[in-house]
């Protein structure tokens, strides 16, 4: 949250082409702008966007970390922005070579900015560990928990059409494999890292 805050200000000091820093598959995959698979989840669109996104991080955040421990959440979070990303990419090259898109409107060819990927992957881990059995949904409907993710991701591009589904949808594809196991691999063994944090508290 804090790196996201100073390169916001950053962003309003010195108003870099925000292209530069953008989730562009194509730039990705075919300029090697690896780089961009980290910058994307740090630059934002504008005041409201990361007020939006920083808001929802600490809500989410605060009850993970707790739940978690900071360094395990810090992984957790680290991890989102790589694999979030690389999700992302690897989705839109994929529609690209069933669909043949070329055209420079095409996903591919996409830019995408923000936190709120990594935003989706955690409210689908904060949801499976929640102890309610349903949520509602901007108070007019209630789904359960474990559908609230999706409920949202719809909810909110229907309320925002232009914003990055893809992006949304790439973070609940890497929340639902971490809640499931799959990405245990890219994480040390619980009892290491609680060993850390009573290390550094002593």
């Amino acid at each position: 949250m804090s790196l996201c805050c100073l390169i916001y200000l950053y962003q309003i000091l010195f108003d870099p082409n925000l292209t530069h820093y953008t989730l562009c598959p194509r730039d990705v995959l075919y300029l090697h702008s690896y780089y961009r698979l980290v910058t994307n989840t740090l630059f934002h669109g504008g005041l409201m966007h990361i007020g939006m996104n920083m808001s929802a991080t600490l809500a989410i955040g605060n009850t993970l970390e707790r739940r978690f421990g900071t360094l395990k959440y810090g992984l957790t979070v680290s991890w989102g922005i790589l694999l979030t990303s690389g999700v992302y990419v690897l989705t839109a090259w994929a529609l690209s070579v069933v669909a043949g898109a070329s055209s420079n409107d095409g996903l591919m060819y996409s830019h995408s900015v923000g936190f709120s990927g990594v935003i989706f992957q955690l409210s689908v881990i904060e949801a499976h560990l929640s102890p309610e059995s349903s949520r509602s949904v901007f108070g007019f409907f209630r789904v359960p928990a474990w559908g609230y993710p999706w409920a949202l991701l719809i909810a909110i591009q229907v309320i925002m059409p232009h914003i990055s589904f893809m992006g949304h949808l790439a973070g609940i594809i890497v929340g639902t494999l971490q809640v499931y196991g799959y990405l245990d691999c890219f994480f040390p063994k619980n009892e290491f890292l609680r060993g850390m944090e009573e290390d550094n508290a002593q």
